[in-house]
């Protein structure tokens, strides 16, 4: 503050002006001074002396210098001094300015255009504080009296809730803080100053006896002794008070270094269950009235529901977590028409709700396939061929089949029969959920743990719900495979129909220009056809165009396309094959045809295969010109001698 001072003096004293270098470097230092006092120390005495040694440099400046177009520099200094200090700052900064301004004569300016300037300055920071003010948030008092700050805020907060009781508005305020422990510690200072006591404290049960939780006293004033009053009521879960504490009554529960006259202890109660205790206690005799007693119980209320709060904290989060895995999940689940991604994404999500092994199975006729597992099952566990298709018949996840409700047995150590369809170890607790959608059976979901109990009822729920997600997608999933069937194969055959045919080799002679690859294309066309379903009838013509499909289907390779290119006409296409290769792919299903018979109602049928063969970039370089080159052979072959394979490019010359 000296240095202040005499910084003042030296600007009064024209200093800047006749001292230049020596105000300046004492005026500097001073403000840097302050500056580091205010950022290390946060006092609000330093943070007024820090401005008014900015001001004070600032002056200096514009004093020595002359410099009249800086006097608008004060004008940001004071709305800036509002936004972080307020009145108790701002008010006398501006009236130091007016003084300094008074001193501070420029060049060609008059006595009345400082003390206009002077009063704009204080007019600003008189707006600026009152608006920032108001938009300024509330914050906890730091002040002396804390307590007395405290006790209007929950007043305010009760009366501003005209529906609930003050109890409510109470426990709205205690809410809104964040630790356990400054929630209590803010509701015993509250319940100091409400019942006038020189401390308040909470102690919780602790082994045998109590510990002290939290206290209006500074930590290690108060000793706990585990006996006496508080003690007492730990035990009966009564309200003890006594207003004559003297020496003959040495053990209230605690000792502290203040005398003490008057203690209250009053139990914590959640419903029958003992909390802690609450006391308070006055070194003046008979300072708690019945009025008193019944505020004390009425905190106590508000206390039981901050310690309650702080126990279900852990369960609250991990739901809420739940919760938002279910969401995710969920999520992926609809998002998905992919029976096995949508498998994978259930056993992904119900092993984040519970971590255990998650295993899938989709009903496949009157057995299950295991789809989905997080488990690693080796292939003996599941027997020769590493098998994934199985009779749940006597395996325990099959009550669960049979009941169409979910199962949870939290210990299976004494269950000796088989739990699942295959080999499974240190399975101690299982949870087995069909899957369900209109009252149809589409699959089982199991989850298995080594340890027993591994799930609790909202966990169970939280895969519950997920199940029913993933058989309304399963249920999708499939509806939308049965459209996208209807709408790119043959009715009849099951075979591709005219346009997927037309688009596959579409893609086929894009693949072909990327990689420099033959294919080929196979027209075949069931000889004398017409003669069937004038002899024998349509439904054998049909019999017939099914059987030959099913031939072609085995005689082809997996990664060929076969397809109904229209009537009685077949089409093949045939990747990566040469004409060589073609014609190979073509006489083994021409001679499959011929061998084979197809018995109608009436009599048994033979039938023959006409079969034409292009492959391009040899014989075509366009799709149209790839199908007309094997129409043409097709053409040949029908029109010599029929039951025949032949290339396009035998004929073409």
């Amino acid at each position: 503050m000296l240095c202040l001072v005499l910084t003042w003096v030296g600007l009064l004293k024209d200093f800047p002006a006749a001292m230049p270098v020596l105000w300046f470097s004492f005026s500097a230092a001073t403000a840097i001074a302050y500056s580091i006092l205010h950022f290390t120390s946060k006092r609000k005495k330093a943070s007024v002396e820090f401005l008014f040694s900015i001001t004070l440099l600032f002056a200096g400046i514009i004093a020595a210098l002359n410099l009249a177009w800086l006097k608008p520099v004060y004008f940001p200094l004071v709305i800036s001094a509002s936004v972080f200090y307020g009145w108790q700052t701002v008010v006398p900064l501006s009236f130091l300015v007016m003084l300094l301004r008074l001193k501070a004569l420029f060049v060609n300016e008059t006595f009345l255009e400082e003390i206009a300037f002077s009063a704009s300055l204080l007019l600003t920071a008189v707006i600026s504080s009152a608006i920032l003010d108001r938009f300024r948030p509330e914050t906890p008092s730091c002040s002396e009296n804390k307590d007395y700050t405290a006790l209007k805020t929950i007043k305010h907060a009760a009366t501003a809730m005209p529906e609930t009781d003050t109890e409510l508005g109470v426990s709205h305020y205690f809410a809104s803080l964040l630790k356990t422990d400054e929630e209590i510690k803010e509701l015993l200072l509250t319940i100091k100053h409400a019942v006038f006591a020189n401390s308040v404290n909470f102690f919780m049960p602790y082994q045998n006896g109590f510990m002290l939780r939290c206290s209006t006293e500074e930590k290690g004033d108060i000793i706990v002794t585990g006996k006496g009053i508080i003690a007492d009521c730990f035990k009966t879960k009564k309200t003890f008070y006594s207003g004559e504490i003297n020496e003959s009554i040495s053990e209230i529960g605690y000792i502290k270094n203040s005398k003490v006259s008057s203690i209250l202890a009053v139990p914590v109660m959640d419903g029958y269950a003992l909390t802690g205790v609450l006391t308070a206690d006055s070194s003046i005799y008979h300072a708690f009235s019945e009025p008193v007693r019944n505020t004390m119980q009425m905190f106590a209320a508000h206390l039981v529901r901050i310690v309650e709060r702080e126990r279900i904290y852990p369960k609250l989060k991990r739901d809420y977590n739940g919760l938002k895995i279910l969401n995710e999940e969920s999520s992926k689940l609809v998002s998905s028409l992919n029976l096995n991604v949508i498998a994978e994404k259930l056993c992904e999500g119900a092993e984040k709700i519970a971590s255990s092994h998650a295993f899938f199975f989709m009903v496949s006729g009157k057995q299950f396939e295991l789809i989905h597992t997080t488990d690693s099952i080796s292939p003996d566990r599941v027997g020769a061929g590493n098998k994934t298709i199985f009779d749940l018949k006597g395996a325990f996840i099959n009550i669960a089949v049979e009941n169409r409700q979910p199962i949870y047995m939290a210990d299976m150590k004494d269950y000796r029969a088989s739990v699942l369809p295959f080999s499974a170890e240190n399975i101690r607790s299982i949870f087995v959920i069909p899957l369900i959608y209109e009252s149809k059976l589409l699959g089982l979901f199991v989850m298995s743990s080594e340890k027993a109990d591994f799930l609790d009822t909202f966990q169970m729920e939280l895969l519950k719900v997920m199940c029913n997600q993933a058989a309304t997608s399963i249920a999708n999933a499939k509806l939308h495979a049965e459209i996208e069937k209807l709408a790119t194969t043959d009715g009849l055959t099951g075979l591709f129909n005219h346009r997927v045919f037309q688009e596959k080799l579409s893609e086929e002679l894009k693949k072909l220009s990327r990689y420099s690859e033959p294919s080929s294309l196979l027209l075949a066309d069931i000889d004398f056809f017409k003669k069937i379903n004038d002899t024998y009838g349509h439904p054998s013509g049909d019999l017939v165009l099914k059987e030959v499909s099913k031939i072609i289907r085995e005689a082809i390779r997996d990664i060929d396309i076969p397809a109904r290119y229209g009537g009685e006409e077949f089409a093949a296409i045939l990747p990566r094959t040469d004409s060589k290769g073609a014609m190979n792919i073509a006489e083994r299903l021409r001679k499959a045809v011929m061998s084979a018979s197809f018995s109608s109602d009436t009599s048994s049928l033979k039938v023959t295969l006409s079969i034409g063969i292009a492959t391009t970039p040899s014989d075509a370089k366009t799709k149209e010109e790839l199908i007309e080159k094997a129409d043409q052979a097709l053409y040949y072959a029908k029109h010599n001698g029929r039951n025949r394979s032949v290339l396009w490019s035998e004929i073409k010359n």
